[in-house]
C-alpha cells in the first residue's frame, strides 16, 4: 500500500516492471454512502434523470444501482445505505454522506488480484464463491484515499437502451451479492418523474502520486489513457476516471463532458460541471 501525501506527476516511463492488465476489465460503478437511498434517487431522477438498473438488501445496508445518461454515453452509480450499525455507519458517522468506493468490473477475479498485490496493494475482503458476484477490495492507499472494489460476475447489466426505454428488470439475469434478498425494494422510484439525461461519464478522482495512478488503473486495470497538463483520464467501455494531481487524494464528484451545468452534491462530491 502506498504511502505519502506529496504530489508526484507521471514519469515518461515507469521505474519498476510493468504488471500487466486483462483487456475485459471495465469500470462498473462509483459509489456513494447516503443516509436514504431512495429520497437520493428520487432527486437525482428529477434533477439528472437518473434511470434504475437494480438493488438488493443485505443485513447491515441496501443499495440501488443507477443509470445516468443517454443511450450513448453515459455511467453507473450506486447509492448505499446502511440498515443496521456496520461498516456503512461507521463511515457516515466520521466522514458524512459522500463517495464510497469505486468498482470495477473484471473477467478472471484472481488473477487481477494477484497483479493488484504485485503492485504493492493491499488486498482485503476476497470472495470467490458466488459466482453472481465474485469480490475482493483494494485498501485505501496514500495516493488515491478510496476503496476500490474489483468484482467478477457470471450476469449483465441490460444495455443503456434497454434500460431508458423499459422498466422491465430480471433480478435472476443482473448481478447479486451473496445473501441479497428484496431486489425489487426501489420499484416506487419509477413514480418520479424524470428530467433531462445528464451523461456522467466521468468520475474524479484526487491523487498524490501520478505515477502510481497510471500504474494502477492502466498497467493492472487495462484503462486506455490520456494526459492533460496535472491529470490523467483512464478510459473504459462503461465510463472513465480522471486523475488529478493534488495536495490531498480522494473522490471529487462525476461529471458530463459538457462544461458549464449546475452542480448537484452529496456530501463533497459534486454531479455534475466539470473542475
Amino acid at each position: 500500500m502506498r504511502k505519502g501525501t506529496h504530489v508526484r506527476k507521471p514519469e515518461s516511463a515507469p521505474a519498476e516492471p510493468v504488471v500487466s492488465g486483462d483487456p475485459g476489465v471495465d469500470l462498473d460503478h462509483t459509489s456513494f454512502a447516503v443516509r436514504d437511498a431512495l429520497g437520493w434517487a428520487r432527486l437525482l431522477r428529477r434533477e439528472l434523470g437518473a434511470t434504475p438498473i437494480g438493488g438488493e438488501t443485505l443485513p447491515e445496508f441496501r443499495y440501488l444501482l443507477l443509470y445516468l445518461g443517454t443511450s450513448d454515453e453515459g455511467a453507473r452509480m450506486e447509492l448505499m445505505e446502511p440498515l443496521g450499525s456496520g461498516f456503512l455507519t461507521r463511515y457516515l458517522a466520521k466522514r458524512g454522506e459522500g463517495p464510497h468506493h469505486l468498482t470495477f468490473a473484471v473477467p478472471d477475479l484472481r488473477a487481477t488480484v494477484a497483479r493488484v498485490r504485485a503492485l504493492g496493494c493491499t488486498v482485503v475482503g476476497e470472495s470467490y464463491e458466488h459466482p453472481p458476484w465474485r469480490e475482493a477490495f483494494i485498501a485505501p492507499d496514500g495516493a488515491h484515499g478510496v476503496v476500490i472494489q474489483l468484482a467478477q460476475s457470471d450476469r449483465a447489466y441490460p444495455d443503456a437502451e434497454e434500460l431508458l426505454t423499459s422498466r422491465t428488470r430480471d433480478p435472476a439475469t443482473l448481478p447479486s451479492v451473496s445473501g441479497a434478498e428484496e431486489p425489487l425494494w426501489w420499484t416506487s422510484l419509477w413514480e418520479t418523474p424524470a428530467g433531462p439525461a445528464a451523461r456522467l461519464r466521468t468520475t474524479h478522482l484526487a491523487s498524490t502520486d501520478l505515477t502510481f495512478s497510471r500504474r494502477l488503473y492502466e498497467d493492472v486495470l487495462s484503462g486506455r489513457s490520456r494526459a492533460g497538463e496535472d491529470w490523467l483520464e483512464f478510459s473504459w467501455p462503461s465510463g472513465s476516471v480522471r486523475v488529478h494531481a493534488a495536495e490531498r487524494p480522494g473522490v471529487r464528484g462525476m461529471s458530463p463532458r459538457v462544461e458549464g451545468a449546475e452542480r448537484t452534491r452529496i456530501g463533497s462530491a459534486w454531479l455534475r460541471g466539470e473542475v
